[in-house]
């Protein structure tokens, strides 16, 4: 389909146009909405406590998996 011709909606003839091009400072979704995070949350929990805290779960999960299998 060329620019020229038209294609219909609903018995509408609607103009095929090319659309334009979005402007740089209009081109994320989320532009103006988020927050700015304070400085202090950066560095709130040293790196190695969450990763502390998920294998904790990971190791109770597996041996309780693995305590019902061998109850079974």
């Amino acid at each position: 389909m060329t620019v020229e011709q038209q294609s219909t909606v609903r018995g509408r003839p609607v103009p095929v146009s090319l659309p334009t091009e979005t402007p740089e400072c209009e081109a994320s979704t989320c532009s103006g909405i988020s927050t700015p995070e304070p400085v202090e949350l950066h560095n709130a929990w040293p790196s190695w406590i969450p990763l502390l805290v998920i294998a904790v779960l990971v190791v109770c999960c597996v041996g309780f998996a693995v305590g019902r299998i061998a109850g079974w």
